[in-house]
């Protein structure tokens, strides 16, 4: 499972209602909006692919002048054998 920390960067004055949307989409973590207008998240999904979809559609976000990569991990969870 991909994990990524991302910083998103945000049009003047827009980055507190940016954070409370981008808080409701599954796979989305804000920890927090900086003085500047940047929000720091982090994000994940079942796959890469996935995660891609989630950038690009914070991307189209209005107000979201860039997402830019901060982090990113591939978490492996085994199943529990009985």
């Amino acid at each position: 499972m991909p994990v990524s920390g991302i910083v998103l960067t945000c049009a003047a004055g827009s980055a507190d209602e940016i954070a409370l949307k981008i808080a409701e989409n599954s796979g989305v973590e804000v920890h927090g909006v900086l003085a500047d207008g940047r929000i720091v998240a982090v994000i994940e999904a079942d796959t890469v692919d996935g995660e891609v979809e989630l950038v690009t559609e914070l991307q189209g976000i209005e107000g979201v002048v860039s997402v830019q990569l901060a982090y990113h991990n591939f978490e492996h969870f085994e199943e529990e054998r009985s």
